[in-house]
């Protein structure tokens, strides 16, 4: 309590206070409450990485029968090492909020870079508390698989509405120029964090394949929201058919979230990619997150 509103307090409750001065004390002790109320928490720096990872996954080693099954049924002994390779700080409802991603090898990071080894990712968010400390919000100790080589994992905090915010991740692979990219979304709910959404292309030529008679291919997440409600499309642009000019193809997929999933609006479009320098434009806004390096 603010010295302000002590003298105040102590004054109101004199057995000798008249009824104007005791008047008086209540305005003070309204405008010190008030007062105390519009100081803002000062919240403190957020966790460095090992900090974090502690309280996710208990240190920098995790064992669970999860990891074992996913790295191919593995002795349930398996350590898997985690690893940080992403943060975004954000704000939702008023609560600052902390997106943390861990890829997880099986074993050390450096011993795991082939082309057919993928990694899996994890996801926490911590959040403020009241006195501005941060505190685990939710978890997903494993959700998905992450990018071939055990590489540089694509992701990024889109906002899907005022209050609403998710994490995508973009997985893509190419070999002998055939392509495989897959767009995810991971949002919170009921302190998890969960896949919400999963939709790509596989095993599509290329111009690594077929050279300049193929168009480009790519993938990207449009946020529809908050005019037509938790609402994002995904467009993906790929080629059917067979070298030397397979036709180019743009597909474009509405979903709306509900109960935790995002469910297929009706009339998903699939047309001829007439313009193939043409590019979708996003809506989604981009936090002023960065990859940990």
């Amino acid at each position: 309590m603010s010295t302000l509103r002590q003298h105040a307090s102590a004054d109101f409750h004199s057995p000798r206070l008249s009824g104007v001065r005791r008047g008086l004390a209540l305005t003070w002790l309204s405008f010190a409450a008030a007062a105390d109320a519009q100081v803002p928490i000062a919240i403190e720096s957020p966790p460095k990485p090992e900090v974090a990872m502690k309280m996710v996954y208990g240190g920098n080693t995790w064992r669970d029968e999860r990891a074992a099954a996913f790295f191919g049924g593995r002795a349930p002994t398996l350590r898997a090492e985690v690893r940080e390779v992403f943060r975004a700080r954000y704000v939702e409802a008023d609560v600052d909020k902390l997106m943390l991603v861990y890829q997880l090898t099986p074993g050390p990071h450096a011993q795991f870079q082939c082309h057919a080894c993928i990694p899996a990712l994890g996801a926490a968010v911590l959040a403020a508390d009241a006195q501005g400390r941060w505190r685990l919000r939710a978890r997903g100790l494993l959700l998905m698989p992450g990018s071939p080589f055990s590489g540089d994992e694509d992701l990024q905090m889109l906002q899907l509405a005022d209050d609403r915010w998710l994490l995508r991740s973009r997985v893509s692979d190419v070999h002998g120029g055939i392509e495989d990219r897959q767009e995810r979304l991971v949002i919170e709910r009921d302190g998890e964090l969960q896949l919400a959404a999963e939709l790509g292309f596989e095993s599509k030529p290329g111009p690594g394949a077929c050279g300049s008679g193929a168009a480009p291919q790519s993938s990207a997440v449009n946020v529809l929201s908050p005019g037509l409600g938790p609402r994002i499309e995904i467009v993906l642009r790929f080629n059917e058919g067979k070298c030397p000019s397979p036709q180019a193809v743009v597909q474009r997929t509405r979903m709306e979230l509900r109960d935790g999933r995002f469910h297929l609006l009706p009339n998903p479009e699939t047309e001829p990619d007439d313009d193939r320098d043409a590019e979708s434009t996003a809506a989604a806004t981009r936090s002023r997150a960065q990859p940990t390096l």
